[in-house]
């Protein structure tokens, strides 16, 4: 899809898009991470409410308990500013944990565990919200709107990060969304900027940002892989945990404590949650092996869900069996062979990303009383 080209800068567009909608008198809320994305949000939101009369900028962030060293220092670096309304709020919610095939979850600032236990204590001025759904943060009842007016929560979404994404943003046909089941619309203002403009921002108007990617850079990690986030969310955090044990040793230390399979997975990377094929033993064997004999219970009772409905769809439309490894050409999705299958299912897939037609694995399920999604689970 072509790009257009308007003759201003992303910089000035950002600006003027907060500036619109404040002007209009809707309410304007931040969502704050402690990451690059969102500082820059942050900041355009600061500058185009000093413009409009709009100060003290209101901002919320939900406390994840497990970021790198300097993230959370960062966050309260901003909650102090005067210009600056901060909410910061802690859940109580799971978050993945995808180096545990036992249970995937964990809950940030669990309270079945003694504090001493936690990675960190949440500030003193942070306050509970008993709520699952991220999207629950920036709600009218908390945020309350002018007559006619509508309330919208600023994200530092952008689309270089992702096809996904940038598709979500054709998609709306603008950098605004249509309100969500609580009554909320989200604001994209930096959608259009790369990772040069972010930091190019940063460096020429000497804003306060995160001291971690100053330490992730100068052990490797390029630019275009910089991200703040909790590290057992995907398979792709192991890629970092290893940075991360010889940068913050002793945070490390007291996350593998806190967690378990991140040591695993600091140590052998991504091939820790990788399924491992014997010799001379197909995909075929190898998914029966570490999917169902060799698998926790919640993983082999999903698979064996799975594989019984997928064998049928397959012989509706094939007389041959499903391949090992050459991909079915008539079969959907991403379980196309045996050893997609095998892919898939070997962390029992629980929030549905990799198998068509999975139940999402509730938290109640691993922790009874601690809730459902009540539909797709947003972290």
């Amino acid at each position: 899809m072509a790009r257009r080209f308007t003759g201003e800068t992303v910089f000035d567009s950002s600006i003027n898009r907060m500036v619109e909608l404040m002007e209009q008198g809707h309410r304007c809320v931040v969502s704050f991470s402690g990451g690059k994305d969102s500082c820059i949000t942050l900041e355009i939101a600061l500058i185009a409410a000093t413009i409009t009369g709009k100060l003290p900028l209101d901002v919320i962030m939900r406390d994840e308990e497990i970021m790198f060293p300097g993230t959370f220092e960062y966050c309260e670096r901003v909650a102090a500013r005067p210009e600056v309304s901060f909410n910061w709020i802690y859940c109580n919610q799971p978050i993945p944990n995808i180096f545990n095939r036992e249970n995937p979850y964990w809950w940030v600032f669990d309270p079945l565990l003694p504090p001493e236990k936690w990675v960190r204590q949440p500030p003193s001025f942070a306050y509970l919200l008993p709520t699952l759904h991220i999207d629950s943060m920036t709600i009218p009842e908390r945020f309350p709107t002018d007559p006619g007016k509508e309330l919208f929560a600023v994200i530092g979404l952008r689309g270089q990060e992702s096809r996904t994404r940038m598709m979500s943003i054709h998609s709306a046909k603008s950098h605004l969304t249509k309100p969500n089941k609580y009554g909320t619309r989200n604001c994209r203002p930096i959608y259009d900027w790369t990772d040069g403009d972010v930091w190019k921002a940063i460096s020429d108007n000497h804003w306060d940002y995160n001291e971690a990617y100053d330490v992730m850079s100068r052990l490797g990690v390029s630019r275009n892989h910089l991200r703040i986030a909790p590290p057992t969310m995907t398979e792709y955090g192991a890629d970092f945990l290893g940075m991360a044990a010889r940068a913050w040793p002793g945070w490390f230390e007291t996350v593998c404590n806190r967690l378990d399979g991140v040591r695993l997975a600091a140590k052998y990377g991504r091939r820790a949650v990788k399924p491992m094929r014997h010799l001379n033993e197909t995909w075929e064997q190898c998914f029966y092996r570490v999917c169902v004999n060799d698998a926790p219970e919640w993983i082999k009772e999903r698979s064996l869900w799975f594989i019984e409905r997928k064998l049928k769809w397959h012989a509706k439309h094939s007389t041959e069996p499903l391949p090992d490894v050459a991909n079915c050409p008539r079969c959907e999705g991403k379980t196309r062979s045996w050893k997609m299958l095998t892919d898939a299912l070997y962390l029992g897939d629980p929030f549905a990303l990799h198998v068509d037609k999975l139940p999402y694995m509730e938290p109640d399920f691993f922790r009874p009383g601690s809730g459902k999604w009540g539909g797709k689970p947003t972290f």
